[in-house]
């Protein structure tokens, strides 16, 4: 990970977590500079700690058909978070 670290583009560590996890990604971007990093998700892999640290970020798995959106997992965390903010 330490090209997208240093470069400080989190976008591309989000893109190489997302591979990692086996998930298709399709990226929108018409910036030939975005597209090249992009593309360079895949000259490097995330360590067995980095993995660790963004297993601990708290995740809402969420489903959307034909335009709504549906929540499939409930997270207590989330829901301690967001009873602070009201």
């Amino acid at each position: 990970m330490s090209n997208a670290i240093t470069t400080g583009a989190h976008v591309q560590i989000s893109l190489r977590w997302l591979y990692e996890q086996g998930v298709i990604i399709a990226v929108k971007s018409f910036n030939t500079e975005r597209m090249r990093l992009n593309l360079d998700i895949f000259d490097w892999c995330l360590t067995e700690e980095e993995l660790g640290k963004i297993a601990q970020i708290p995740q809402r798995k969420l489903v959307y058909l034909i335009g709504s959106l549906m929540t499939t997992e409930h997270n207590d965390l989330l829901a301690e978070i967001d009873a602070d903010l009201d």
